[in-house]
């Protein structure tokens, strides 16, 4: 018996991840092959020892790292000359398969990592894909991106095993990550991810209720799609609250919604999203009790993503070289595989979530955690003691010098948290000691005399 491309030897069940490998790179070869654990890679019969649970742990590897879940898995054990042997046998047509995270091609008998070219035709094969967008040249070129950033993309790449180039220039580099076109013009995917002319905006809110009637602080936010990532991940997490325990001698936070969990679907709003849509915008908005991620791009075939994240279907990517170059950047860690790590991240902290999509674009809902909000023990560990602390008066004498001061702005002043800040600005305002002038965006404020 020999390797081929539908078939993998493996001598033993310590190989289980290798042959794992092995399946992926049948699955986006073939559509499917077999490994055979118990026999070495020579064709020598070297048996298993199989118990009760080899089987259901086999089961469990598979589905828990072979994304998504292929379309027949078949798990069978055997004699083959006396000696117990273990047959896995897969198919499924959902390309491309990932395990562990790394996408692979079967050639000959061989494993090989796919590399972004081939990983690029797996999904523009994708009815959805926007790649016609994505390669439309611009009026920019190579002097118009953020040289930094595009260098740090290239070295974290280098470094997670994503990417074998050498920085030499940013052409080169751009070249790489096929963000040019043939005239040497940054294409669509190029300016949005690396454009030092600010190409994209996004806008985030923070409200002290419920509503939008009340006063909240709003902004408005230009960048590239690298800079809006963080800029929108650093947001939320600004105007989260954190729960402080004394552990020992050391003071030790949570946050209320798990960082992992934010950055996952802040992430993959940015990968999914049309950006070609106008006057529609990524909007990042935290009320009392929730924290909205907003997407303008609809789930595609309007899809429930728990069968994304189940791996009942593979991941259908709408922008092919936007979402191929986060995946080297780091942003994202395997296709398809986002909204599993969240609804797992959100159950083990207990945080509740909820998701709604319409024609126009995909919400996702972070229900935010009650009991923090509400732990008047963390308030005054996250307030310090308010009699020492006379917030009010610094927050008036700010007014006094800069009317147009922010809630960011008062909250870094203050060395308080941004529902701090909230709480004594309402207060000062139903004492009339301020008024606010105009509108919550563009307005200012005012002391009463």
């Amino acid at each position: 018996m020999k390797e081929t491309e539908k078939l993998e030897l493996k001598k033993s069940l310590a190989q289980l991840k290798e042959g794992i490998i092995s399946l992926s790179a049948m699955l986006n070869k073939n559509q499917g092959g077999d490994v055979i654990f118990g026999i070495n890679d020579e064709g020598k019969v070297c048996g298993l020892t199989v118990g009760n649970r080899t089987k259901a742990d086999i089961t469990q590897e598979i589905q828990n790292h072979l994304k998504p879940l292929p379309s027949k898995i078949v798990i069978e054990d055997y004699m083959e000359e006396g000696k117990s042997l273990i047959k896995v046998t897969v198919k499924g047509d959902d390309t491309p398969y990932s395990a562990y995270g790394r996408y692979y091609i079967r050639v000959n008998d061989a494993d090989i990592q796919m590399d972004s070219y081939q990983l690029q035709t797996f999904f523009e094969s994708k009815d959805e894909s926007y790649i016609r967008w994505e390669k439309l040249e611009t009026e920019y070129n190579v002097d118009d991106i953020d040289e930094d950033i595009l260098i740090d993309c290239i070295r974290t790449a280098n470094e997670k095993g994503r990417l074998n180039y050498v920085y030499r220039n940013a052409r080169e580099a751009l070249q790489k990550l096929e963000l040019l076109t043939d005239d040497g013009k940054l294409n669509n995917a190029g300016w949005y991810l690396f454009g030092n002319g600010k190409p994209l905006t996004i806008k985030e809110a923070n409200y002290p209720t419920d509503s939008r009637t009340d006063f909240g602080e709003i902004k408005e936010f230009h960048g590239n799609i690298i800079e809006c990532i963080q800029e929108a991940i650093s947001y939320i997490q600004n105007h989260i609250t954190y729960k402080s325990e004394i552990i020992g001698a050391q003071r030790v936070e949570t946050p209320e919604i798990p960082i992992r969990a934010i950055r996952e679907i802040v992430v993959n709003s940015f990968a999914h999203c049309s950006y070609a849509r106008v006057g529609d915008f990524h909007q990042f908005v935290i009320y009392r009790s929730s924290v909205n991620v907003y997407n303008p791009g609809s789930v595609i075939r309007g899809i429930d993503p728990i069968k994304f994240a189940s791996g009942q279907i593979g991941s259908k990517v709408r922008n092919v070289l936007i979402a191929s170059t986060l995946y080297k950047y780091g942003f994202i860690d395997a296709f398809g595989t986002g909204f599993d790590r969240t609804f797992t991240l959100c159950a083990k902290a207990g945080v509740e979530y909820k998701y709604k999509a319409d024609e126009f674009g995909f919400t996702f809902i972070f229900e935010r955690n009650n009991d923090i909000l509400n732990d008047k023990i963390n308030d005054k560990i996250n307030d310090k003691i308010k009699n020492k602390n006379n917030i009010d008066l610094k927050i008036v004498e700010a007014i006094k010098n800069n009317k147009y001061i922010t809630i960011s702005e008062l909250a870094e002043i203050t060395d308080k948290s941004t529902a701090t800040i909230y709480r004594h600005l309402d207060a000062l305002l139903k004492a009339e000691k301020i008024k606010r002038v105009g509108s919550r965006k563009t307005g200012y404020w005012d002391l009463i005399k």
